[in-house]
Order: C-alpha cells, then sequence, then structure tokens
C-alpha cells in the first residue's frame, strides 16, 4: 500500500501540470487545480505516514529475519519482547 502512495506522490506534479496543460492551456493555472493538488498531497502525506505507523512494531520487538528452513522461505517477523 505504501508503494502506491509514493508512486501516487512522485506523479502528483505531473499529472497537475498535464491536467494544467491539456484542460485550460492559459498562463496561470486556476485556483481549484492549486488548491486541489495541495489538498491530495497533503492527504498523500498523512496516508504514507499512516500506513509507515501501522506497519512499525513496538520498539521492544526483536526482528527475525527471513530464513531457509528444510528448503522453504520463512518469511522474516518480529519476535515477542524478552
Amino acid at each position: 500500500m505504501s508503494r502506491i502512495i509514493e508512486i501516487l506522490l512522485f506523479l502528483t506534479p505531473i499529472l497537475g501540470f498535464a491536467a494544467w496543460r491539456l484542460l485550460f492551456p492559459s498562463p496561470r493555472p486556476p485556483l481549484w487545480l492549486l488548491y486541489g493538488s495541495a489538498a491530495f498531497v497533503v492527504l498523500m502525506l498523512a496516508a504514507l505516514f499512516w500506513q509507515r505507523h501501522l506497519d512499525a512494531g513496538d520498539a521492544k520487538q526483536a526482528y527475525v529475519p527471513a530464513q531457509m528452513l528444510d528448503g522453504q522461505v520463512v518469511p522474516a517477523q518480529r519476535a515477542p519482547p524478552r
């Protein structure tokens, strides 16, 4: 999910410029397009920070890296605190 948010944040200026030049070929972009783009960026940044907050583990949990057991890959996980 966070990768999609990062991609959208990257593409926002490009898409905003394309919308401005294709839909409104004027020297200045309309204010609603500026406010809408700014609101979208703020919303995506908030979603990115929220997603990172949900993915973050407890500071006391140990990280167990991915391992190969009996020919099977066991994914990385968080271990309970000691």
